[in-house]
């Protein structure tokens, strides 16, 4: 092309520009007054008040939602319009029409026909966290490490154990290697049961005649056993209040006694001082019961504040707000337990802070400000034993259609859908190609006096927030996804400077949508399916460069059609949260009644280090489930060496090892399940069934 031919189409384009920007602000306008875009109401009717400029009222014929609407003298309008909640969203356009050119400008607003949730009030019953016994599983190694269970600071030197006879803690201060703890669901309540191990206590004992003796006491294990129930905190609904149900018991494994100093130790005395103090591990069984079951001043026993304070890490809020940048508060409204697990209920509310700090946001420029949700009332589910799909899983985080719509509030607030669009798969072939003012000249025709080399985009900025009606998508999605209101810019970019607006029009769809793991990403991303592009709504209210605004109106819904599945990445994504450090791998993302749920296991997410012939299946080494979603693993010897452990010594049966990461043990899985060995002696150390 020769430098004469360019400088005269970058003059047409200025030109075009110029009589656009003109024609624009000489002609007749419509203005909507009332209601604003995205009123909510439950009324029947609306009201619709507006004006117009630039003409003689009585030379402009108005039409209101395609009926006629006469105008006042001063140019003002109003007329009343019936609602229908079926549609929630209801568009009200105002068009001035004249005989020639046809319609010449509009204006556009949308009332939304429903229920509403205030920006910064709770939607109630709107998240649900069912965690089954094999969850309660997964997260006992977790607990256990997180338990402040020191013996030692639990029972003090000092500590009376029985008075009669008189005795007491003396040093060295009370010890155990280590300890676990296991929890069994049940009505009402959950069982738990803590096993001490190579526990130690010795005991200053005032004997009659021979005074104090030291009293070494020993045991394998020790297993104290009981029942808590779980409760919303009354102070802070966020956290879980635990209580114990009647009496912990303990029981010894491997107990022995042993007099060590005083005149107890004398092989002529102690015979008569054991017959004095009588069966020492009752005793002392007696004084351990006691000390576990005396209540502090806040009425907590040793244990219930222990796992009080290990649970104070299962929030809803804290894991799930971070990690879609929105504050959400989550006060539980109940906790509920069965034989088949432990249920939490949640209201919930999702509030915007701009900032960039966790659970903030910086909104991009277009991104608007909203002051209510849809909502929608639901029924809180019920959880079963598998997934919909038949699958077991550990947990499952459900979110009800009110949170859910919260959720987009906060996110259309924080820059979600703001986007713009630069190639379209306009032929459906899976290969975009890119927008040119050529390309769109198809569409408007008025571009056809444009270079048509010259690039293009579409800017597309909400107005109101996309809504879920709690119904599932047209062709059985997860959900139908509601837009309205969306404001799309046909854009053309001047290389040399500026850039001219062609088209600005708002797109209303109705799509169903779906949720798919991101694996690499650790993330849930939106799906949108194919819309029928008989469903899509194109209202066009500016363009500049003179187009007839219903002819657009007839063929923009094609072009919007093809982009519309794209407008899933400006949906953005959900990444999954962790629970007491435990990820999740998605066994399956459905419907559980009404709520959109997570069904999921709770994994390490660490890889271990084992060494095994090739092509074996990979365990989690928490929840015993197989990892990377059941792919084959093919592990090497890390390290060069095995912690001393030598690969010869293992059982010749063993055909997959793994460190456990909550313990110095190294695990091998044979025919019969796993077994357990010390990664130092290669000692025989347990069983394990990762099934």
């Amino acid at each position: 092309m020769n430098v004469t031919s360019a400088l005269s189409r970058r003059m047409v384009t200025l030109v075009v520009v110029a009589i656009g920007l003109l024609a624009a602000g000489c002609g007749p306008r419509v203005f909507i007054d009332a209601p604003t875009n995205g009123t909510f109401t439950t009324a029947s009717t609306v009201t619709v008040n507006g004006h117009v400029v630039n003409g003689d009222p009585a030379a402009i014929t108005l039409h209101v939602n395609g009926a006629a609407v006469p105008l006042a003298p001063d140019g003002t309008f109003t007329t009343n319009l019936p609602l229908d909640p079926a549609l929630i969203y209801n568009p009200i356009t105002a068009d001035i029409v004249q005989a020639g050119p046809g319609r010449v400008d509009s204006d556009r607003v949308v009332v939304i026909a429903g229920d509403s949730v205030q920006e910064g009030d709770f939607s109630d019953k709107a998240i649900a966290l069912h965690i089954n016994n094999s969850g309660l599983d997964a997260l006992e190694p977790v607990v256990s490490g997180l338990v402040d269970l020191d013996i030692a600071t639990l029972m003090p030197v000092g500590t009376v154990v029985t008075n009669d006879p008189p005795a007491k803690i003396t040093s060295p201060s009370p010890s155990i290697s280590d300890f676990k703890v296991d929890f069994a669901a049940d009505q009402d309540q959950v069982n738990a049961v803590i096993s001490l191990h190579d526990f130690k206590m010795t005991l200053d004992v005032t004997a009659p005649v021979v005074g104090h003796c030291n009293l070494k006491l020993t045991a394998d294990s020790v297993a104290m056993t009981g029942a808590f129930s779980l409760a919303p905190d009354a102070m802070t609904p966020s956290k879980v209040d635990v209580t114990q149900v009647g009496d912990v018991t303990t029981t010894f494994v491997g107990f022995n006694h042993d007099f060590t100093t005083g005149a107890c130790s004398s092989v002529f005395l102690e015979w008569i001082v054991n017959a004095i103090v009588g069966d020492v591990q009752a005793l002392v069984r007696g004084g351990f019961e006691g000390f576990l079951n005396t209540p502090d001043a806040s009425g907590n026993t040793v244990i219930s504040a222990a796992i009080e304070g290990a649970l104070a890490g299962v929030d809803i809020a804290g894991p799930v707000g971070q990690a879609l940048n929105a504050q959400l508060e989550a006060p539980l409204f109940k906790v509920d337990q069965t034989t088949g697990g432990v249920t939490l209920g949640a209201d919930a509310r999702f509030v915007t802070h701009v900032g960039t700090g966790p659970g903030e946001c910086t909104p991009p420029a277009g991104a608007p400000h909203l002051t209510a949700s849809y909502h929608v009332a639901q029924p809180f589910p019920s959880f079963g034993a598998s997934a919909p799909n038949g699958e077991p899983y550990d947990v499952g985080l459900g979110i009800s259609t009110s949170g859910f719509n919260q959720l987009l509030r906060s996110m259309v607030e924080c820059g979600l859908l703001v986007t713009s669009i630069g190639e379209i798969d306009l032929l459906g072939t899976g290969h975009p190609i890119p927008l040119t003012a050529g390309l769109l000249s198809a569409f408007i025709p008025q571009l056809q006096s444009v270079d048509p080399t010259l690039p293009a985009r579409i800017d597309i900025a909400p107005t109101l927030a996309p809504l879920v009606t709690g119904a599932p998508g047209p062709k059985g999605e997860l959900a139908l996804l509601k837009i309205s209101q969306l404001l799309l810019k046909v854009v053309i970019d001047n290389p040399n400077g500026g850039e001219l607006e062609a088209v600005r029009a708002t797109l209303d769809a109705d799509v169903g949508i779906n949720l798919d793991v991101d694996p690499v990403g650790g993330a849930l991303v939106f799906e949108l399916a194919p819309p029928d592009p008989s469903t899509i709504k194109v209202k066009v209210v500016e363009t500049p460069i003179g187009a007839n605004l219903t002819n657009l109106e007839t063929l923009l819904p094609s072009l919007v059609g093809s982009f519309l599945p794209a407008l899933a990445s400006g949906l953005g994504s959900f990444p999954l949260p962790q629970f007491l450090g435990l990820s999740l791998d998605v066994v399956q993302v459905a419907r559980n009644g009404e709520m959109l749920t997570i069904y999921a296991n709770l994994s390490s997410g660490q890889p271990c280090e084992c060494v095994a012939p090739a092509g074996i299946q990979y365990y989690d080494i928490v929840s015993g489930h197989v990892a990377y979603g059941g792919n084959l693993y093919n592990p090497t010897l890390v390290g060069g060496e095995f912690d001393g452990l030598k690969v010869s010594e293992m059982d010749p049966a063993a055909i997959m090892g793994m460190r456990a990461n909550a313990s110095s043990d190294m695990a091998f899985l044979g025919a019969d399940g796993a077994s357990f060995y010390d990664d130092t002696t290669g000692n025989f150390a347990g069983a394990f069934n990762p099934t």
